[in-house]
């Protein structure tokens, strides 16, 4: 998934209070990142007594930065924090070397990436820091799929799928093929739609039309009534603020509170949960070596990262996690640092809850 693919997102409140679109973080972060992988040995991570290296998402990589440049800026200005946003696969390959101490990423860890990891003997823990959405969306013309639900969505796109018309989803529907859209095998966004709708990542019927570009998806489905697409939900608003012919589709909850009910891709729902399972969370992996060996520097930055984790994330674009996510996460930390004997190394203290 392109760091393009959803563009406005809520603001948040606070000293550093700013608003911003993925393009103009895209931009942003092109301009005045520091990228860098340096050697280094299995255990200990990517960086020195001040260098922390931070492999992964080109999604998640502006909320890292944004955490990057306040940790920098507000705890140590003589500390440094490269950010090297070559996407989850290839940071996974880094990370899963020990070439790096923080990972970002836009999905959980694969089965053959945590395989990586153990024959190099890297430990990790993971923190869920912000959230991207996927919305499913159809024509404005459109007047007979206002929701639709998880079993028909993986009767259309499953790899077996036998849906050509509407009406073989419902017979209320119309007697009209169905043209569909979505991203392609390279995407992180492709992964997640996959694997949350048909069970299994890159488990997909093979006649649809992929691309690498959620605007061309948005495209092609403003251009023809009979079209159905799956993609990032800002770059749809963007275009339907723009006066293009979509609308998004309410899609059944998987959350065991809103069994039965749908909503759309809309904040209230989405920071809440009942939009799910199509708004994702999004990660940093902690490599526990370089947080064992370096405590007041790594386990620092993460523990300041989730102190304003619902900050960082909505200042370039995403949506914030839910509250209670915080404390999760400071759970795990503070399990992690009990467990490697270095509870009191840190000097920043968790804020909540």
């Amino acid at each position: 998934m392109s760091l393009t693919d959803v563009q406005v997102m809520p603001s948040y409140n606070g000293d550093r209070q700013r608003t911003v679109t993925r393009r103009q973080a895209l931009a942003a972060f092109a301009a005045g990142s520091s990228i860098a992988i340096a050697g280094c040995n299995a255990l200990g991570g990517g960086g020195d007594d001040t260098t922390i290296v931070a492999s992964g998402s080109n999604t998640v990589a502006p909320i890292t930065q944004e955490a990057a440049e306040n940790f920098e800026n507000e705890y140590d200005q003589d500390v440094s924090v490269e950010v090297d946003p070559q996407g989850t696969g290839a940071g996974f390959a880094e990370f899963c070397q020990g070439n790096s101490d923080i990972q970002s990423a836009s999905r959980a860890i694969l089965d053959d990436e945590q395989a990586d990891c153990d024959a190099n003997d890297i430990d990790a823990v993971d923190f869920s820091i912000g959230q991207d959405t996927l919305a499913v969306s159809v024509h404005a013309d459109n007047d007979w799929c206002d929701q639709i639900t998880l079993d028909e969505l993986n009767q259309i796109w499953d790899f077996e799928s036998d849906v050509e018309q509407w009406s073989d989803v419902r017979d209320e529907w119309p007697d009209e093929d169905m043209f569909l859209h979505g991203r392609d095998d390279a995407s992180g966004t492709f992964d997640y739609f996959t694997r949350a709708i048909n069970g299994e990542v890159a488990r997909i019927r093979d006649n649809y039309s992929a691309t690498s570009q959620t605007d061309e998806i948005w495209d092609a489905v403003s251009d023809n009534e009979y079209a159905l697409g799956w993609g990032g939900v800002g770059h749809m608003n963007e275009q339907i603020g723009a006066g293009a012919d979509l609308k998004p589709v309410e899609v059944e909850s998987d959350n065991p509170n809103y069994e039965g009910e749908f909503f759309p891709p809309e904040e209230e729902y989405i920071e809440e949960g009942q939009y799910s399972p199509l708004a994702r969370p999004l990660f940093f992996f902690v490599n526990t070596g370089s947080l064992e060996e370096r405590p007041r520097l790594i386990g620092d930055f993460a523990r300041y990262y989730i102190n304003n984790m619902l900050e960082f994330a909505p200042a370039v674009g995403f949506f914030a996690a839910p509250p209670e996510w915080v404390g999760e996460n400071h759970d795990v930390l503070d399990a992690t640092l009990e467990e490697l004997g270095i509870a009191d190394e840190l000097t920043i203290d968790r804020e909540y809850p």
